[in-house]
Parts: C-alpha cells; sequence; structure tokens
C-alpha cells in the first residue's frame, strides 16, 4: 500500500502514536483524579474499606464507585447536619443566647459548625463566670460568720447580686475594722498587765517608760517581768526560810542579841 510512499506512512504511524500518548496521559489524569475523588470520599464517608480496596474492587468502575460513595456521603451529611441540629438545640437550651435555636439554625444555616463553635464558647464563658461567682458567693459566707454584719450572707448575696466584689471589699473593710479594734484591746490588756506587773516588781523604770521602749513588743517586757517577779518571790521565800532558821538558831544558842537585831546587822548576808 505505501510501497514508495514510506514517508507518508511513517508520518501517519508517527502522528497515530503522538494520539495515543495523548490518549493515555488523558486516561491516566482522569484515572488519577478518580482516585483522588474516591480517596477524599472515603476520608469522608469511612463504608468500612480503605480507599486502596475499593479501587481494587471497582478498577475500570470508578464512575459507578464515586456514585455509590457520593450517595453515601449525601445521606452522611444530612445525619451529619441532623447531629449538629441537636447539639445547637441542647446548647442553646443551656446558654439562652437570646435566640431560639430555629432563629439562630436559619440564621447559619450551612454554617451549623461555626454556631456550635460559638455557643460552645459562650457556654465555657458562662461556666467560668458561674464557678468565679460561686467562689466569691463562698468568700461572702465566710466573711460573714466573722464579722457578723447584722444580714445573713443569703440577704447580702440578694442585695449585691452582681456586685459581689463591692460586697466582699465592703466586709474585708469590716473586717480589718473589728480587727484593728481587737488588736488595740488586746494591747490595753497587756499594758494594764505591764503596769500591774511594774507595781509588784519595781524593776527601776515606770511602767510607762517600759511600755514606750517596748512598743509592739508587750509579750517580751510581760515575759521579762514576769520572769522577775517569779525571782523575787523565790528571793523573798528563801529570805523568810533563813529569817526562820536565824530565829530558831538565837532560841537555841541566847548570842546575846535578839533574832531581829541579828538579822538587821546581817541583811543580805
Amino acid at each position: 500500500m505505501y510501497d514508495g510512499k514510506e514517508d507518508d506512512l511513517i508520518k501517519n504511524l508517527t502522528k497515530m502514536k503522538a494520539k495515543q500518548e495523548k490518549a493515555a496521559v488523558k486516561e491516566a489524569e482522569l484515572k488519577a483524579a478518580k482516585r483522588e475523588r474516591v480517596s477524599a470520599l472515603v476520608d469522608e464517608t469511612m463504608p468500612g474499606k480503605s480507599a486502596e480496596d475499593l479501587l481494587a474492587m471497582y478498577d475500570g468502575k470508578e464512575d459507578q464507585l464515586i456514585k455509590n460513595l457520593e450517595k453515601m456521603n449525601s445521606k452522611k451529611l444530612v445525619k451529619d447536619k441532623a447531629n449538629k441540629q441537636q447539639s445547637v438545640r441542647q446548647l442553646v437550651d443551656e446558654t439562652n443566647p437570646g435566640k431560639t435555636a430555629e432563629e439562630l439554625l436559619t440564621l447559619y444555616d450551612g454554617k451549623e459548625d461555626d454556631l456550635i463553635k460559638n455557643l460552645t464558647k459562650m457556654k465555657a464563658k458562662q461556666e467560668k463566670t458561674a464557678e468565679l461567682k460561686a467562689i466569691k458567693q463562698q468568700s461572702v459566707r465566710a466573711l460573714v460568720d466573722e464579722n457578723n454584719p447584722g444580714k445573713s450572707a443569703e440577704e447580702l448575696l440578694a442585695m449585691y447580686d452582681g456586685k459581689e466584689d463591692a460586697l466582699i471589699k465592703n466586709l474585708e473593710k469590716m473586717k480589718a475594722k473589728q480587727e484593728n479594734k481587737q488588736k488595740d484591746t488586746l494591747k490595753s490588756s497587756k499594758q494594764e498587765s505591764v503596769r500591774a506587773l511594774v507595781d509588784g516588781v519595781n524593776p527601776g523604770k515606770s511602767a510607762e517608760e517600759l511600755l514606750t521602749m517596748y512598743e509592739g513588743k508587750e509579750d517580751d517586757l510581760i515575759k521579762n517581768l514576769t520572769k522577775m517577779k517569779m525571782k523575787q518571790e523565790k528571793t523573798a521565800e528563801l529570805k523568810a526560810s533563813q529569817r526562820e532558821s536565824v530565829r530558831a538558831l538565837v532560841d537555841e544558842t541566847n548570842p546575846g542579841k535578839s533574832a531581829d537585831e541579828l538579822l538587821a546587822m546581817y541583811d543580805g548576808k
């Protein structure tokens, strides 16, 4: 047929080869795209078999496989949307965002994930606020127990609902005032103890001088004066015992002087 026209034959065959190669490339690209689509659908639908298993089973029938997976995905999307709508309704019941679940679902149709995210954030914020409020209420109850302000904790919490910080601040001021008053009362009591001890032991300085020197250290002053008092009492007891011994010995020995004369002569010796 092509005797003497070999160049034409080569030209035709080369064109045929190029056309076949182009068709093969296009077919490979199309098959790769279908494989990619199958993989994506398998990820979305999770049909129980891997994409490779399904592609092997449907080799040459990828279009049918994609159609089946798309049907499955459509059903899944419907089910997912119903589940998301249920989640939205539950979150709306918990958070009371100011709109009904149906109003929000209409507003966010097709964007249910964004709606759920927003409502979940709102719920977390509300829970944190409630937790913080509970802590503040507990602080109020503790302060009321300590201060006895004339109203119960529940009455005050009702009056200061949403203003718990101000209530706590007021109660803490009241507590500080009461503590200062108690400190003043305690300090006055210690000062009276010091004055009584000074009258008893005569330490060489007046009570007021010692209180000035030991300002803020009244406990140490009381401790020192108490030790001094105990030492003086012990010395007095010992001296009394010694005087009794002298009197007994004078009665026995008749040294020519009375016991009192001798004790006066030997006072401190």
